[in-house]
């Protein structure tokens, strides 16, 4: 069953979005695939610094000194507030240090990593509610932090057990003071987007060479189809006009060969000539390259028995040549004959009575004219009328019979002597056609 050009777009369309799918979802698969690389090659080289690296010597705050601030917290002898602002100015103080350590390791690797430490909350013994509210940073690079990605998270364990003396005693007693903090070092790759764009690059770009690859052989197929069509149905209408166009010379030959045979006569030899090229002709157009057989200019007379010809087989119609032809033409017989066949012709199939033709030579050139009173052509039609296959058609019928080639067969013989063609035409007032051949 063949399918219609809809039905042609629909499966186009079906297959395009099946393809598109599959090309996204590899995309987004090398797209994690490359997440997850980038984000464990900097995991990589972060998980070996630790706060006891000599980047930070003595600029943090020590786990110790930490504790015995979070000591004077619990006996309210400092602040939250001390104790955080405390944690914020030894962070400022390695902050630069550590910047240019990590910068360092990554920059090598065309990223742009930054990284922080915080401490979410303090809890003292098994209290529930947190001692000090986090987070609070341990230390941190320079950067603004707008999508961390979490590096690792621990809890530190601290205790201390300290001797208190009794009010208003000698005595005094243990009292074991425990904390526990969790922790959370995060980091995020600023120019990820970048990293990951150049990576992709190739893979984007071949996906879109695919697309745009199938996009253009859907067209080409689809332009192909069309022309196929058309060629086919031309075909169609060739073959059946060629079978009307040889009825002519076939009959008239019929009836030659009969008078031939009650006796023989020159002039219907003549006429079976004429006829069997007629015959020839007809066929030729079927060639896209014609030559010429001939190379010697056509004679006044071969002229005349072309114009007389023409009158033979249409009696009723009134043919004037101007001044009477008495000169060679530059075109070979057959040419000539092919030329005036068929510009007469098709005078007569669009209802010509009356027929003009004029010779007249101007400096280099000879001017021929062919004039005819026939229905003539709308200006629309005219820029078409000398291309292959074309026919004048109204309401989509054809009213005449033809091949729609003998006009592109002038065309082809003018151009062919390197000469030109114009031609002048009114609805109802009839066609002028001026051909100028050098002489």
């Amino acid at each position: 069953m063949e399918l219609k050009p809809k039905n042609y777009i629909i499966l186009f369309i079906l297959f395009f979005t099946v393809l598109i799918g599959i090309q996204g979802y590899q995309l987004y698969n090398t797209y994690r695939l490359k997440l997850r690389e980038v984000f464990a090659d900097v995991k990589k080289n972060l998980n070996k610094l630790d706060d006891t690296d000599s980047v930070f010597d003595n600029n943090l705050l020590s786990k110790d000194i930490a504790r015995d601030y979070y000591i004077k917290l619990v006996k309210k002898e400092i602040t939250e507030e001390n104790l955080k602002k405390l944690y914020t100015t030894h962070a400022q103080k390695t902050s630069g240090e550590l910047t240019r350590y990590v910068d360092s390791i990554f920059r090598p690797l065309g990223m742009h990593v930054i990284l922080k430490q915080e401490i979410l909350n303090i809890y003292y013994k098994d209290a529930t509610k947190p001692l000090v509210n986090g987070p609070i940073t341990v230390y941190t690079t320079s950067g603004t932090f707008r999508n961390p990605t979490e590096l690792s998270s621990s809890k530190w364990l601290t205790e201390k057990t300290e001797m208190n003396k009794i009010q208003d005693s000698i005595q005094s007693r243990e009292i074991l003071y425990v904390f526990s903090v969790p922790r959370k070092t995060s980091f995020e790759v600023v120019n990820l987007s970048w990293i990951l764009f150049k990576e992709l690059t190739s893979l984007l770009l071949s996906t879109l060479l695919i697309l745009a690859a199938f996009i253009w052989l859907f067209y080409r197929t689809i332009n192909n189809l069309k022309k196929q069509k058309k060629q086919i149905a031309v075909l169609h209408d060739v073959v059946d006009n060629i079978s009307h166009e040889l009825k002519t010379p076939i009959a008239t030959l019929k009836i030659a060969a009969k008078t031939l045979q009650k006796s023989p006569d020159n002039t219907i030899i003549a006429v079976i000539e004429r006829q069997v090229n007629r015959l020839e002709q007809t066929l030729d157009p079927l060639n896209e390259n014609q030559t010429a057989t001939s190379l010697s200019p056509t004679t006044a007379k071969e002229l005349q028995a072309i114009f007389s010809d023409f009158q033979l087989c249409n009696p009723t119609v009134r043919l004037l040549v101007e001044p009477s032809p008495s000169m060679q033409v530059c075109l070979n017989s057959i040419d000539t004959t092919t030329l005036f066949h068929n510009l007469m012709n098709n005078a007569v199939k669009y209802g010509a009575s009356q027929l003009n033709i004029r010779f007249e030579e101007q400096k280099d050139y000879l001017s021929i004219q062919v004039k005819d009173n026939a229905q003539g052509m709308e200006e629309s039609e005219l820029p078409y009328i000398f291309e292959k296959f074309y026919r004048i058609q109204k309401d989509n019928i054809h009213d005449t019979k033809g091949l729609g080639i003998g006009l592109f067969l002038v065309k082809n013989i003018v151009k062919k002597y390197g000469g030109e063609i114009k031609v002048i035409s009114k609805l109802q007032h009839g066609t002028t056609f001026t051909i100028l051949l050098p002489l």
